[in-house]
């Protein structure tokens, strides 16, 4: 990346950027950001535009912006930082409790190792915000938490935690299957449910039913408990991972049973289910989507299909739904390839997943009082010849390319 030359470069000209010893880039006052193109994230792009930045927020947004006191930053292209819905980023001490099939009690920050390369590369890639999952070998998988990709620290390339526990994951799929069997070692703890699709669904509605008659669940702790209480009663948002026809068509009938409103990650065989989906306003996190023509990219987790235009297919029936997990951008430039209106792409990674997330009053868009969160391309974004140029977080100007 060119940030280091970009804006040292730019601070020659203005005077009033500054690199300080470990090239984090500094700024005295306001920061003006002026692009010959801005994508706001709302359907709208300026060109040219402008956006005032003091502090870590974002103060004014215009075709023009008259700030003579503002250190200036160029750039052809401008569009907010990407909201990555999905995510495993920096999981290194076990994204999962193995020992347990019900563990929403476990919290993925214990996990996460704030100084992994994978923020870094994640950054690199122009994503901003990610929300990181648990992993999905338990039925009652764990909380999720919010944080931006860097911007913070000594160095200016530390992330921070943005929401430390934002919702309750579900695994509505076979992989909390993979390791147990009804047969074997009887000192083993995998000798135990769920074996099959049908042992999955068996833990959710029976212990979703203890919850809501409020009664103790073998094994499960009050506190664990607690939490699904709080998910049940839409306290906090729940999230199922759910890639199959048939465990999307599981959720419909939670929520029949609960009155749960799940939002779906993964979501690979929605093309199957596009008129239920769409009648019951359901929200998909597509987070597996073909971005390459070998059959290895043609498959995704447990065996998927992976068609094309699932994203194009979604957006023509009015189904909510952002794109999420590796290769953020190159996901939407391939969505825009098979169809999906670019608008919409932009929005697939930027405000919508932020909407999601229930943090849209904070990041996903470049508008009045949002966080700073933007970056700046050689080109137009959804081109595979543009390069991303510099990426701002907070109001900060990183050098990341270290």
């Amino acid at each position: 990346m060119r940030i280091f030359r970009v804006a040292l470069f730019v601070g020659f000209l203005c005077g009033s950027i500054s690199f300080d010893s470990v090239g984090k880039v500094v700024a005295d006052e306001a920061i003006l950001v002026e692009g010959q193109h801005v994508v706001l994230g709302d359907g709208t792009t300026l060109s040219p535009g402008a956006v005032l930045i003091e502090g870590n927020r974002i103060v004014a947004v215009g075709a023009n912006i008259d700030a003579p006191a503002a250190s200036r930053v160029q750039a052809k292209w401008v569009m907010p930082g990407l909201v990555n819905a999905a995510a495993r980023l920096g999981v290194a001490g076990g994204d999962s409790e193995i020992t347990a099939e019900i563990a929403p009690d476990f919290d993925i920050r214990s996990s996460i190792d704030l100084t992994s390369r994978e923020f870094t590369e994640a950054a690199n890639q122009g994503v901003t915000t990610a929300h990181i999952l648990p992993g999905s070998q338990s039925v009652f998988a764990g909380t999720s938490c919010i944080l931006k990709t860097t911007g913070q620290g000594t160095s200016g390339n530390t992330p921070r935690l943005f929401v430390e526990r934002h919702g309750l994951v579900l695994a509505l799929c076979s992989d909390p299957t993979s390791r147990n069997q009804a047969r074997g070692r009887p000192d083993s703890i995998f000798m135990r449910q769920p074996t099959n699709r049908m042992g999955v669904m068996w833990i959710l509605r029976s212990t979703f039913h203890r919850a809501q008659q409020n009664t103790d669940s073998p094994g499960v702790s009050p506190y664990a408990m607690k939490i699904i209480g709080q998910a049940m009663r839409q306290e906090m948002p729940i999230f199922t991972i759910s890639r199959t026809e048939v465990d999307l068509r599981s959720n419909f009938e939670l929520q029949d049973e609960f009155g749960v409103q799940p939002i779906l990650v993964g979501g690979e065989e929605a093309y199957r289910t596009l008129d239920v989906l769409k009648e019951r306003k359901s929200r998909v996190i597509l987070s597996t989507t073909a971005i390459g023509a070998d059959s290895r990219s043609l498959i995704g987790p447990e065996r998927t299909k992976l068609r094309w235009n699932v994203a194009g297919l979604l957006s023509q029936e009015e189904i909510q739904f952002c794109l999420a997990g590796d290769q953020l951008l190159d996901q939407a430039r391939f969505a825009v390839r098979y169809g999906l209106d670019r608008e919409q792409a932009i929005q697939s990674v930027t405000a919508i997943p932020a909407q999601m997330l229930n943090i849209q009053g904070q990041v996903g868009k470049i508008a009045v009082g949002l966080d700073a969160d933007i970056l700046a391309f050689t080109g137009d974004p959804l081109e595979f010849t543009s390069g991303l140029e510099w990426i701002m977080v907070d109001g900060k100007l990183s050098d990341l390319g270290k």
